[in-house]
């Protein structure tokens, strides 16, 4: 075995192992627990994104219990997806060491949310692009059936993890249609088609039963359309309008300054950040939301760095590995114990803003609150916000949402069946109850006696991190569910 080929395997298998071991020592995030509540009830669809990451996430729950097993399978992923980016390399190159360094490069992207193996669309979605990629420059080599089925079924994966999925597809289609190729792969791709069709019909089948509730989040709820200039002053968008246009760059250099171009990185790696671009002037746009493409960007960047000379490589591969350990030691300083936390940010006050996280909070406010709730004849729990109810719910205690967010269908659809409660404590975040006066006029319709509690202040490592705010409710009036739909 060649050792480029060796140190690549060492690379992946040592952030996989590091991976592994902080996601089994840091709790939940809210988006986690959010996506985990969606594992309860297995279906096609979902109210923010396609199930992929709720079947990964039952997966991980039929393992055992705990953050850790629920993050398992996207810490694999994470690996998955490496190895799979260095196979496409190698089969596009025919060259070994293009392939290790292509495997190294991907699993060195620098994104925090990588670095815990963080329960997330994102992890489907990488391991399946560049599986998409691997069959691809496996089907261009040699067209068979097993490897048309091997892209169908990658393919079907990528749109069942994230709707951009659907870049890749067109992209793969588009890189086909090319005049050396497309005789030779077009009746493969025939039946890689069919297996994506197949396998998106259940979740538009799903939309369909469900006043598509999926596809009008995707592209109108979740979407605050309207050119303004304050667009490019999100922290989100500018970081995503760099790193686009930085992929871009790559791309450009990789895969189309050359004569020997590799189309299939240009045809998989543009068409979705430019598309994202554009609409970077309209709508607020996530860095994340193209590792998609940088698996492709990968696999173009070990070809040309390994045509190139040594000092190229190591300068290329020693900036992302800086980036990379950065994020690996934020995600193993979370798991240290509190008061090691505690003592560092005492001696290094700048470190609490890049390294401190409020992930710690969650487990003593579910505690206060199921506490609480015990005393008023077991209370149900209200509450105003998803991430909330979700943390509750991951630390055992069941909650409502009661204030009109796109999510709350889907968690009515959960709780259908359950009588009207006539005790109930209601959970506001960071601000009490009549500062929202729509829902204090809700509550007001829907329970005869209100009565304000002592807020709950959180803190971790010797800070305070969130304010929560308790309103006890009693005596539910008869058209309390015409008031609050969810009770």
């Amino acid at each position: 075995m060649p050792v480029s080929v060796i140190v690549a395997a060492a690379v992946i298998g040592v952030l996989t192992v590091l991976r592994a071991y902080a996601a089994f020592h840091v709790p939940l995030t809210a988006d986690e627990a959010y996506y985990w509540t969606w594992s309860l009830h297995p279906a096609f669809g979902y109210t923010d994104h396609p199930p992929m990451v709720a079947w990964l996430i039952g997966l991980g729950r039929s393992l055992g219990g705990g953050a850790g097993f629920v993050r398992l399978p996207f810490v694999l992923c994470e690996a998955i997806a490496a190895v799979a980016v260095g196979r496409a390399a190698m089969l596009v190159s025919d060259n070994a060491r293009a392939g290790a360094i292509a495997a190294i490069l991907f699993a060195l992207i620098p994104q925090t949310k990588l670095a815990i193996g963080e329960a997330l669309p994102d992890g489907a979605y990488m391991a399946a692009w560049g599986l998409a990629l691997w069959g691809a420059a496996a089907l261009d080599r040699r067209p068979t059936w097993r490897h048309a089925l091997g892209i169908g079924l990658a393919l079907a994966a990528v749109v069942l993890s994230r709707t951009f999925g659907w870049a890749l597809v067109v992209g793969i289609l588009a890189w086909s249609l090319e005049r050396d190729r497309r005789w030779r792969v077009w009746p493969h791709l025939t039946l890689a088609t069919a297996i994506v069709i197949m396998g998106y019909l259940p979740f538009v089948a799903w939309n369909a039963t469900h006043d598509w509730e999926n596809f009008a989040f995707t592209f109108h709820t979740r979407q605050h359309f309207g050119v303004a200039s304050a667009r490019f002053m999100d922290v989100s968008t500018v970081r995503f309008v760099l790193y686009a246009a930085l992929l871009a760059a790559i791309t450009w250099f990789v895969a189309l300054r050359r004569p020997e171009r590799i189309t299939l990185v240009a045809w998989t790696a543009l068409p979705l950040p430019a598309a994202l671009l554009a609409f970077s002037f309209v709508t607020t746009t996530e860095s994340y939301w193209i590792i998609g493409p940088a698996a492709s960007v990968a696999l173009g960047a070990g070809i040309t760095l390994e045509r190139m000379a040594a000092l190229y490589r190591r300068i290329v591969i020693a900036v992302l590995a800086i980036g990379t350990a950065y994020a690996t030691a934020t995600a193993l300083f979370l798991t240290l114990p509190e008061l090691t936390q505690a003592g560092i940010f005492f001696k290094h006050p700048e470190l609490r803003g890049p390294l401190a996280s409020g992930v710690y909070v969650f487990a003593p406010l579910a505690a206060a609150v199921q506490a609480i709730a015990a005393h008023d004849h077991d209370a149900t729990i209200l509450t105003d916000r998803y991430e909330t109810a979700a943390e509750l719910r991951w630390y055992g205690v069941d909650s409502r949402i009661v204030v009109a967010l796109p999510q709350q269908p889907q968690w009515m659809r959960w709780h259908a069946g359950l009588p009207v409660p006539q005790h109930a404590l209601l959970v506001t975040f960071a601000a009490p109850l009549d500062a929202d006066p729509s829902l204090a006029t809700a509550v007001v319709a829907a329970f005869d006696h209100i009565k304000p509690l002592p807020e709950i202040t959180l803190s971790y490592a010797g800070k305070r991190q969130d304010i929560y705010y308790m309103v006890q409710l009693d005596g539910a009036k008869p058209n309390a569910r015409t008031a609050i739909p969810s009770l």
